[in-house]
């Protein structure tokens, strides 16, 4: 009888601890996605207080709001989920001119949209319900790989300004 009852106690222990290990590297995800988000969101905040034209700054400013957006409901989860969050300093990259960083944001984001669809697919299983959110804020992010598409299309790679 105790036999039974600690094979069963035991049992209970391993699940709970698979769980907790599932649990944090749900939140080590988040927190991965979060910090690569909130990178690019203020790098091209950046560019577009150097963009040459004005539409230009508006459009980037635009998609950098959006994208900080996503980064507040993934922040959200995060913290709802007992995880906690470092800030500091980020690593923005940066282009001697426009069309430069442009390009530069333009291959980030395809980046970032490859690691954050990676990453859903390896939650699907274990944790679908941060799988769906990534999915979500995945969705979100497609656009702006149009709009920086545009963007570059429409620079000229040859103009000096900074």
């Amino acid at each position: 009888m105790i036999r039974e009852l600690l094979k069963k106690l035991s049992a209970i222990l391993r699940c709970a601890a698979a769980r907790n290990g599932k649990s944090k590297a749900t939140v080590e995800i988040l927190k991965a996605d979060y910090h690569d988000l909130r990178r690019l969101a203020e790098q091209i905040s950046n560019h577009a207080e150097k963009a040459p034209y004005p539409h230009v700054t508006q459009r980037l400013r635009q998609i950098a709001s959006e994208k900080r957006n996503s980064t507040s409901i993934l922040k959200e989860k995060l913290l709802s989920l007992g995880g906690g969050l470092e800030e500091f300093p980020l690593d923005l990259k940066s282009g001697k001119n426009h069309w430069e960083r442009m390009v530069q944001d333009l291959q980030d984001q395809k980046a970032l949209e490859t690691s954050f669809f990676e990453r859903t697919m390896r939650l699907a299983d274990e944790a679908p319900e941060i799988s769906d959110l990534l999915r979500k804020v995945v969705d979100a992010q497609l656009p702006h790989k149009e709009a920086l598409l545009d963007l570059i299309a429409r620079a000229d790679p040859q103009a000096e300004l900074s």
